[in-house]
């Protein structure tokens, strides 16, 4: 079934089309001339064309040429009588599909657009798995023996069934685009892209152009054409992390697509169909941001169609020595170095420590000790500090130096604020200002800390 544009001034053939093509399950649209023609294809999206070339007020030809450099994959099928065959080779070189010489039978009509609209979608699919190939990257694999974790991976087992929206909770760095792309590898739109977009890793003014996409001379420096993360995304899954940095008027068109499961290109004037799913994340509590008016309520529910938790590192401890496995592993390729084993007391003291920077902050101290290491990771490669340290090798705390409390005290804030900087950068990608509103301090101090503990 496809969406039909019929060009073709007679009045009595443009009825027989129309009826024809909707017989076989397509929506038509129809044109008495070139110039409605081309207002239509200007207006719409179109899955084929049905193209006379002999119309009343334009030439066939110049009608194609400009269908097809106004959109280039577009299929267009020429009608043509018995003299006029050798204008339809022509055409066939200017780029139609096919032709049709009057009279034609319906069975003849249906099955040459059937092979259009077959085209045109399969031509959408290629390009979004294309894009898909170009712009992909890997993630680790979801696993782990702990009750928490086969929880969820039953739900989004479940859920990966079905075509609903999905909201990913949980705190920042527990892997929900890992379990994104998990509920996408379970689901029957595992054939086609994952596409993903930080909502808030773009400015504002570009989050739209990149789910969009836009036309030519849309803004400044829109030099070409551009499709959008929905196109690139055909026939798969979106997945937008920190969807709650949305603009309220970008939250406002997003609804929208999600209503109408259609797309418009900034500067464009055509409605452009999408056959995608989304699956969206927040680390911010979407319910509090609509109390404080920060995030539209209709938009909410849209997306709230199923909400799965991925639980913090510091609820699944029991997982942690199988992801360490795994992360060591990719921790050799990059320190291009071979490492034994984690041994028991690393292993007691990755259990013993909180982990406020949940998966993501393993891989990382994973890496670093593999850096440090000589072939054993060690406690003392992990740099998690003396009370994991501590932990780890099953002794008690000893009497410390001092006993001076406020000294101790004064100590231990300062390893805590070095060490949650730390993660607030890792977190935000070195973004300061970003880093900052996470810790709810503000730029100056914390910039004055970064110095303090050398951490740039």
């Amino acid at each position: 079934m496809g969406n039909i544009l019929i060009a073709e001034d007679d009045a009595d053939t443009r009825y027989v089309l129309k009826a024809a093509l909707e017989s076989g399950r397509h929506a038509c649209a129809a044109a008495a001339s070139g110039a409605e023609a081309l207002a239509l294809a200007e207006a719409l999206t179109f899955d084929a064309v049905v193209l006379d070339m002999v119309l009343g007020d334009a030439d066939g030809l110049e009608i194609l040429k400009k269908l097809k450099s106004d959109d280039p994959g577009l299929p267009v099928v020429i009608l043509t009588g018995h003299a006029n065959v050798q204008t339809a080779v022509k055409a066939m070189k200017l780029g139609a599909l096919d032709y049709l010489i009057k009279p034609f039978g319906n069975e003849e009509l249906l099955l040459i657009m059937e092979k259009a609209v077959k085209e045109r979608r399969l031509k959408r699919e290629f390009d979004a798995l294309r894009s898909h190939v170009k712009h992909s990257h890997g993630a680790e694999p979801v696993f782990g023996p702990s009750r928490e974790i086969k929880n969820t991976a039953a739900l989004a087992r479940q859920v990966a069934a079905t075509d609903l929206t999905v909201i990913l909770s949980g705190p920042s760095g527990s892997g929900k685009e890992v379990w994104a792309r998990e509920i996408h590898r379970l689901s029957s739109r595992a054939g086609s892209p994952f596409v993903a977009l930080d909502c808030g890793a773009l400015p504002e003014n570009l989050v739209e152009s990149e789910l969009f996409g836009y036309e030519r001379g849309a803004f400044t420096g829109a030099d070409r054409r551009k499709p959008g993360l929905f196109e690139a995304a055909y026939g798969g899954t979106l997945f937008l992390d920190e969807i709650a940095n949305l603009t309220p008027g970008t939250q406002a068109k997003l609804l929208r697509v999600l209503e109408e499961r259609k797309i418009r290109h900034l500067g464009g004037k055509k409605d452009i169909p999408i056959d995608t799913r989304v699956i969206t994340a927040a680390n911010r509590d979407l319910p509090a941001c609509i109390k404080a008016g920060e995030f539209r309520e209709d938009l909410y529910h849209r997306l709230n169609q199923f909400t799965l938790r991925v639980p913090s590192l510091a609820e699944r401890k029991e997982d942690i020595p199988a992801l360490a496995a795994f992360f060591l592993r990719e921790a050799e390729k990059l320190v291009n170095k071979k490492i034994e084993s984690i041994s028991d007391s690393a292993l007691a003291a990755l259990a013993a420590y909180p982990w406020p920077g949940n998966v993501r902050e393993l891989k990382n101290v994973i890496i670093r000790a593999a850096l440090l290491s000589g072939g054993e990771i060690l406690p003392a490669h992990l740099g998690l500090g003396g009370q994991a340290a501590a932990a780890a090798v099953g002794q008690t705390l000893q009497a410390p130096e001092s006993f001076d409390l406020k000294e101790n005290l004064r100590s231990a804030r300062a390893e805590t604020e070095r060490r949650l900087i730390r993660a607030a950068l890792a977190e935000t990608g070195g973004n300061k200002l970003k880093a900052a509103k996470l810790l709810a301090i503000d730029r100056k101090a914390l910039y004055t800390k970064i110095k303090e503990y050398s951490l740039e």
